[in-house]
């Protein structure tokens, strides 16, 4: 991780960066009679932002039953697309992509990648592969498996390598695990593994035989231990990570990407709402999270930062750059280890593009965020976008116009006439809404 440089400046020459340096020491030769020049004091220049956890596929869904059981397949690539350009706007020039539904994760990445839509450079997970156990597999037993669940259900130890097989055929660059149930981690955060480890070890051995990286959703101490013996590359959440998982992670070189900011915004939003929150399990977690992820980090495990934008609770262009903050006054980072986070070191999960992004530094993709103010003593600043004088992408500054507000489809809609029940008060004579 290296310092800032003071008076600093960057020469693109096509879509590449070709020199980083002090401004006074700039070569001669890159003239303003064949390079155009921004002169900006007072601002800073840095990599564009690399978001570690996205679902472009899931359309600010509200409920479990919205994503997994409304909305045409069509529809949702088409919303796909329209998102994808809100979240560059952000200033997001890479994302990556933890799970889909249907193949739309996948159908975006190669839109874009094409030249057919502006977006982040994504690199893709495809359905998460999960089991009874695991949080994926959310309603009554006795109805189908719903097509439009962000997973595969899995039941043998042999569907475990055709489920792997199936998706690196269908062009996904990591495969995603649902290792834990949030719904079943107990207040001792003992929650069980929704896998065993030979299990986890199989997924991993056959994902990492063909090439590719794979990643878990892992709240509980055991899953989160298990993913990190089995060697997966990337363990979401991690949030009750015991000294034994921080030990596996440094043994088997695994990262983890927390994702607080979905748990915060719960919380918060909560409170907006209800006036006092009700959401202790979320801030259990956090209180956790604060201290076993800065223990893992401590220790030298990597932290990636990642939004989980997809979810109504972390709409798309909105809260990108939140983690880096919970970085900073949850976790204790300078805020200069907090943009290294949403930056190089997010590039651990996108091997496609490793060499290419996260860092100003010449023979890399000119992917660049210009901005007033300095982030590293100010963190915030990275959540004000339409502040930011430039968001370069492969040296091209992007189309920054406002996306029109779209409105949401009837389909898209779980009927609910209340969130509880309005009971009749005795003691009032008046109406009372309760849970």
């Amino acid at each position: 991780m290296n310092n800032p440089i003071e008076n600093g400046a960057v020469v693109i020459d096509g879509e590449r960066i070709v020199w980083v340096g002090e401004a006074q020491l700039l070569p001669p030769h890159y003239n303003a009679n064949e390079y155009e020049l921004i002169d900006l004091p007072g601002r800073s220049i840095m990599p564009g932002l690399v978001d570690g956890h996205t679902h472009i596929s899931f359309g600010e869904s509200r409920s479990e039953e919205e994503n997994a059981l409304y909305t045409p397949v069509e529809f949702r690539a088409i919303k796909a697309l329209y998102y994808s350009k809100k979240v560059l706007q952000a200033g997001v020039t890479s994302a990556f992509d933890a799970a889909t539904t249907y193949a739309v994760a996948q159908a975006v990445r190669d839109a874009i990648d094409s030249g057919m839509y502006p977006g982040p450079r994504f690199t893709v997970s495809g359905k998460q592969i999960t089991n009874r156990q695991g949080l994926e597999d959310s309603f009554p037993s006795n109805m189908e498996f719903p097509p439009g669940q962000a997973a595969v259900l899995v039941k043998t130890k042999s569907d475990l390598v055709e489920a792997v097989r199936l998706q690196v055929k269908e062009e996904v660059d990591a495969i995603k695990v649902s290792g834990s149930n949030d719904n079943l981690i107990t207040p001792d955060a003992l929650g069980v593994s929704a896998f065993t480890l030979e299990e986890l070890q199989i997924i991993a051995n056959e994902t990492h035989r063909l090439g590719k990286i794979c990643s878990i959703h892992a709240r509980s101490t055991e899953s989160a231990r298990d993913a990190a013996l089995a060697g997966f590359d990337n363990i979401f959440h991690a949030s009750y990570l015991d000294e034994a998982g921080i030990e596996a992670c440094l043994k088997n070189n695994c990262v983890i990407t927390p994702t607080l900011t979905l748990l915060v915004n719960l919380i918060e939003a909560d409170t907006a709402m209800a006036g006092a929150s009700s959401s202790s399990a979320f801030k259990r977690e956090v209180e956790a999270a604060s201290k076993n992820l800065r223990k893992a980090y401590d220790a030298g495990v990597p932290l990636l930062a990642g939004s989980e934008s997809g979810w109504s609770p972390v709409p798309y262009g909105n809260w990108h750059a939140r983690e880096m903050q919970i970085f900073v006054d949850i976790l204790g980072m300078s805020p200069l280890e907090a943009i290294h986070a949403n930056t190089l070191a997010v590039t651990r999960l996108m091997p496609r593009y490793k060499n290419d992004i996260g860092k100003l530094e010449a023979g890399r993709l000119a992917d660049i965020l210009v901005l007033p103010g300095d982030p590293t003593k100010d963190i915030t600043l990275l959540q004000k976008p339409s502040r930011f004088d430039y968001i370069f992408q492969g040296g091209q500054p992007i189309d920054r116009t406002p996306l029109p507000t779209r409105k949401r489809r009837w389909y898209e809609r779980t009927k609910t006439f209340l969130a509880g029940l309005y009971v009749y008060n005795e003691e009032t004579g008046q109406g009372q809404l309760i849970d």
